[in-house]
């Protein structure tokens, strides 16, 4: 019995082109997200947290339905082609985590925006603002954790499709924070929101 052919360079290129396709749609959203500097009226800024929480969740599905397609045509014994496969989804499933806090935080973002329309104005009104830009870094945050997860996942495809080196696995930083970043105390951007 011969042993099974090495999927070579391409098939890994090919692999790692849709990691850095993914890496880049998610970066793009955390790019898209409002930013305290940017003038927003309360109904914009609603509107672009909209704009994004379908974005992310459509990525989010997006993986999760690969892996579960991915999960049903696996084989109980794979050959070396399948496990670079299996190695990608592993890789791209691990964007879930960050993702799915990256979508929290937006849902928090939305609900300050709803507390926004309640407040009578003064201090409240501008720490509810805070609160909406602290989500969203963090959201931001988050997306850019997974993008350059799946960055990193695409180059060790490269490399272990080439032989260049052994492929390990990135390491797992998927997890929340322990703690948030302290936020800034109120600037006059903040005020931006509310126009």
């Amino acid at each position: 019995m011969t042993a099974p052919e090495s999927p070579g360079p391409l098939a890994g290129l090919d692999q790692a082109a849709h990691l850095h396709a993914l890496a880049e749609r998610i970066r793009h959203a955390a790019d898209d997200l409002p930013t305290p500097q940017s003038t927003h009226s309360l109904a914009s800024i609603g509107e672009e947290v909209e704009d994004q929480v379908r974005l992310v969740a459509g990525l989010f599905v997006s993986l999760a339905h690969e892996a579960a397609v991915h999960n049903r045509g696996a084989k109980p014994h794979p050959d070396t082609a399948d496990s670079l496969d299996h190695r990608k989804v592993a890789l791209m499933t691990r964007a879930t985590g960050p993702l799915g806090w990256a979508l929290a935080k937006l849902g928090e973002a939305i609900v300050e925006v709803g507390r926004l329309h309640d407040s009578s104005g003064g201090s409240q009104t501008c720490e509810r603002a805070q609160a909406i830009d602290d989500r969203l870094f963090s959201a931001r945050r988050h997306l850019m954790d997974a993008a350059s997860n799946l960055h990193r996942g695409a180059d060790l495809l490269v490399a272990a499709a080439s032989g260049s080196r052994p492929a390990a696995p990135p390491p797992h930083t998927n997890r929340l924070p322990a703690t948030l970043p302290v936020p800034a105390p109120a600037s006059p951007t903040v005020s931006r929101i509310l126009r």
